[in-house]
């Protein structure tokens, strides 16, 4: 069961993934299309909370801070995926430990934990090459 969640989880993960920096242009556009939206529907409270955003977009974005934050979370993703590269070289380890021991249950533990490593180390490399994406785009 735990294998088909993964399985869903990073076959739907394009689905769900959305640049974590977006120009200011995009944001602003993004902002617009919100509020004409809400204005179609009267929806006063969204309006409202949109043309706030809206103006802290336009006061405090700027394209070299999104660069910066693209950056940033590349350098993030980096250290994320090493972290999970020594969980799972250590993962490995254990079950190398449990075969030496010869005790099945064990073994069985230490395999399933590793997979589920390997998984965590895909996740975090597809992480590092969306933000490297979102970097290259915004510098």
């Amino acid at each position: 069961m735990k294998k088909k969640m993964a399985v869903f989880f990073f076959a739907a993960a394009p689905l769900f993934a959305v640049a974590a920096t977006d120009s200011c242009s995009d944001q602003l556009s993004a902002l617009n299309t919100k509020i004409e939206q809400a204005k179609k529907y009267n929806n006063s409270a969204e309006l409202s909370r949109l043309n706030i955003a809206r103006d802290k977009v336009k006061t405090y974005c700027t394209e070299d801070r999104q660069a910066q934050r693209a950056n940033q979370d590349v350098n993030k993703q980096q250290r994320k995926v090493k972290k999970a590269e020594l969980e799972l070289q250590e993962a490995q380890q254990e079950l190398e430990e449990a075969k030496a021991d010869g005790r099945l249950d064990k073994i069985s533990k230490k395999t399933h934990k590793v997979e589920e490593k390997k998984l965590k180390v895909e996740s975090a490399k597809s992480e590092l090459a969306q933000a490297q994406a979102d970097a290259a785009r915004l510098n």
